[in-house]
């Protein structure tokens, strides 16, 4: 009967209609993708809008320009002492992967408002029964040097989670807590 239809042996029509098949599939066979689309200029597919952030992966914080802990990719060394009654500045400084300085100030954001965000410190986790915390505003315009104001309340040890935010929304957040012990 196949013989009859196609005039030649079944197997060659077979092979015919699946050849047919594949020349009609191949075009949506890996053609044009979604990033191959002429029409869509890739060079200027960004966001122009999207929020810019500190490349941060650790920080230093000083005391009277001595450094008294830092921490870097998840690897930390010193902590802060504080005596009862007293308080010492503490200031923050920010390292990038190499462990050198970040220039927050080269960071730049705007808010869906206009309004520049600039950087600040977050602390938290700690016990306020034995240590309590000042946050200072920024004394560079875009908030480079970040600090904050430690009072020890009475002995004991305690852990502060520290933050670099930015605008409402932290850049960077610590792997480790801070040690503090006030005497």
């Amino acid at each position: 009967m196949f013989t009859y239809l196609f005039g030649r042996d079944f197997s060659v029509a077979i092979s015919r209609l699946m050849l047919l098949a594949f020349v009609a599939v191949l075009p949506l066979m890996g053609g044009c993708g979604e990033d191959d689309n002429p029409i869509v200029d890739d060079e200027n597919d960004h966001e122009v809008d999207a929020p810019i952030h500190a490349d941060v992966d650790g920080f230093v914080l000083e005391v009277g320009d001595k450094e008294v802990y830092r921490q870097l990719q998840g690897e930390h060394n010193g902590g802060l002492t504080v005596t009862v009654g007293e308080e010492i500045e503490v200031h923050a400084v920010f390292l990038d992967a190499n462990g050198a300085e970040a220039h927050l100030d080269e960071v730049e954001a705007v808010d869906e408002h206009g309004h520049e965000e600039v950087f600040g410190l977050g602390l938290s986790d700690y016990d306020s029964a034995i240590i309590e915390i000042h946050l200072e505003p920024g004394e560079e315009e875009h908030g480079e040097e970040l600090g904050f104001g430690l009072e020890g309340l009475k002995a004991g040890t305690t852990e502060i989670k520290l933050q670099l935010l930015h605008g409402d929304h932290p850049d960077f957040t610590g792997a480790l807590l801070i040690p503090v012990t006030v005497q």
